[in-house]
């Protein structure tokens, strides 16, 4: 009876696995179903690798191709599935959404089997596996023709904002000169009214060239070319110029001026035309300004740096040119003795006294604090030791107030171009060598660079 009952045990067991394996492949089956008549397709890859895993029939049926050859182009690998332009953008954007969600949601580009650019919408789901690595589960579809719609539409926006700037400067030419000019008819009409109060109309406008006649020259290739340009297609543009005025003074304007076209002509142009020359005079007021040093009217460390730096990057290998690196010797003594009124007093004597020793054209600048900086151009050694020699007399004073009484000098470091360097940041740390120098020296005297004297 015992071996009957192991018998029936046996064949039930048998039947169980059989009847198990049957709804595992009908599960199967089931879920193979389902991926290949979702919308798009399905793959997965691996995490860490990228390396691609399961990749449904959907997949190949939206490149058009057999799985072989999918990861054949692809080189099984995500990372080279995704266009080489976006990979950047999408392995940031995964890493930010799945530190804070469990999908990740985002479009790119990818090329298809003909190296055409296609757009994917991608949505996928990272799963940790039993043996420890972790895979992205991915559905993706092919949004390309929605995407061509968008950009369609972004061009459509935009030509459509464009239209309405155009309108829009035309309604603030208001104050300003308006142009209106008929390039069929070759006539220009403007705002400005003759002694009969109408407004002015210029037959043959292009064919008698009457703008070159007004037109600064230095300025007039840049109103050329863009008047070449107005003439060719549609466009808006701004040019700024220089122009003749009824009373022949010469002043800065812009012009703001948009074209039309017919049938893929221009046919029109106009244009608002604003007096700026005020504004262009307090423009270069401001540049000169913002290159000085606020108390002493000399170059600021900053605008010095620039002009040196081009000077030196310009300057042919067989000239000599001269940094002088100039310190203030006890200038501490007289903030802390004499007070910081005083001392600003001294720096402008300081200053005045270098900007007197050299020459108009040599670059003279305050690199901060008591320290300044000189760059003879076209010299010798011979006049450069000349002249910081006649400095270190110039600033060797004393100063007194309220009966306190404190002396100054200068030390001075002397580079050459191109003997110490032939860029700024190599010829300055050889002046600045060559201060220290002098600073040990004893101070109140100047050294050259490489030569101990």
């Amino acid at each position: 009876m015992g071996d009957n009952i192991k018998e029936v045990i046996k064949t039930e067991d048998g039947n169980d696995v059989e009847r198990l394996k049957a709804e595992l492949e009908e599960t199967k089956l089931k879920l193979d179903i389902l991926l290949d008549n979702i919308p798009g397709g399905v793959f997965s890859y691996d995490a860490d690798s990228g390396k691609f895993g399961y990749i449904s029939r959907g997949v190949l049926s939206i490149f058009q191709c057999t799985e072989e050859q999918f990861r054949e182009q692809y080189y099984n690998s995500f990372d080279v599935f995704v266009n080489k332009a976006d990979r950047a953008m999408v392995k940031e954007m995964i890493a930010n959404q799945i530190s804070f969600f469990e999908t990740v949601e985002l479009t790119y580009r990818v090329k298809d089997m003909t190296n055409g650019i296609m757009w994917i919408y991608h949505k996928g789901r990272l799963v940790n596996n039993e043996d420890g690595s972790r895979s992205f589960f991915v559905v993706i579809s092919d949004i390309t023709t929605e995407k061509l719609a968008q950009q369609r539409l972004a061009e459509i926006n935009e030509k459509l904002y464009m239209e309405t700037e155009r309108y829009k400067l035309i309604e603030e030419a208001v104050d300003n000169t308006q142009y209106d000019y008929d390039v069929l008819e070759d006539v220009l009409t403007t705002s400005r009214k003759d002694a009969d109060g109408n407004r002015i109309t210029i037959r043959d406008f292009r064919k008698q060239n009457m703008y070159k006649a007004i037109i600064n020259e230095e300025d007039f290739p840049a109103f050329s070319k863009a008047m070449r340009e107005a003439l060719k297609e549609q466009k808006k543009g701004v040019v700024e110029y220089r122009a003749k005025t009824d009373k022949g003074e010469m002043r800065w304007f812009r012009l703001n001026y948009a074209s039309f076209e017919h049938r893929d002509i221009v046919i029109r142009v106009v244009g608002s035309e604003k007096d700026i020359n005020e504004e262009k005079l307090r423009d270069e007021e401001l540049k000169a300004k913002a290159g000085k040093d606020g108390m002493t009217g000399l170059l600021n460390k900053t605008t010095m740096e620039s002009k040196v730096e081009k000077f030196i990057n310009s300057s042919d290998p067989g000239s000599c040119h001269a940094m002088l690196m100039v310190d203030t010797d006890n200038f501490k003594s007289v903030n802390d003795n004499l007070g910081h009124p005083f001392g600003d007093d001294v720096i402008r004597f300081v200053a005045g006294s270098i900007r007197d020793t050299f020459r108009e054209t040599d670059y003279v600048g305050r690199m901060g604090g008591d320290e300044f900086m000189v760059l003879m151009k076209d010299t010798t050694p011979e006049i450069t030791k000349e002249r910081a020699a006649d400095l270190n007399k110039k600033i060797r004073r004393t100063f007194t107030e309220r009966d306190i009484s404190v002396g100054i000098s200068c030390s001075i470091g002397i580079a050459f171009f191109s003997k110490d360097g032939r860029n700024y940041d190599t010829l300055y740390k050889a002046a600045d060598q060559a201060l220290y120098e002098a600073k040990e020296a004893g101070k109140n005297c100047y050294r050259v660079s490489g030569s101990g004297a």
